[in-house]
């Protein structure tokens, strides 16, 4: 899986290319663990070039959701392809992590968050 890395003031915008499933995982979460050690705490997952996440995948993404969550930042994904899409509905994740349809509306859900105080 290839990550590739942007910047939207202070927001970290990830996006990933490639299938989501249990053998990148780990690679996904430790990319994320590296922005936050270098302490940014907004992060928006662009998803539209993934093709196909298993469960092992929608875990990664929850878990990383509770990492940024839990030291006070806020985490969302936008551009959900429509299998991808499909998944969030059905394990009902799209409940607990905040979506958005396009960049801009994923910044303004993040900007509303971050007034809010609320990382999902």
């Amino acid at each position: 899986m290839e990550f590739k890395i942007e910047m939207a003031n202070d927001v970290v915008v990830l996006v990933p290319s490639g299938n989501l499933v249990a053998s990148e995982t780990e690679s996904f979460k430790s990319q994320v663990e590296k922005l936050l050690e270098k302490k940014f705490r907004y992060i928006l997952l662009e998803m539209s070039r993934i093709d196909f996440m298993d469960s092992s995948g929608l875990g990664s993404v929850m878990a990383v959701n509770k990492l940024v969550t839990g030291i006070g930042g806020v985490f969302a994904c936008f551009a959900l392809q429509e299998g991808v899409q499909k998944v969030f509905r059905v394990t009902r994740a799209d409940q607990k992590i905040a979506v958005a349809a396009t960049l801009s509306d994923g910044l303004l859900l993040i900007q509303e968050r971050r007034l809010l105080g609320k990382g999902r």
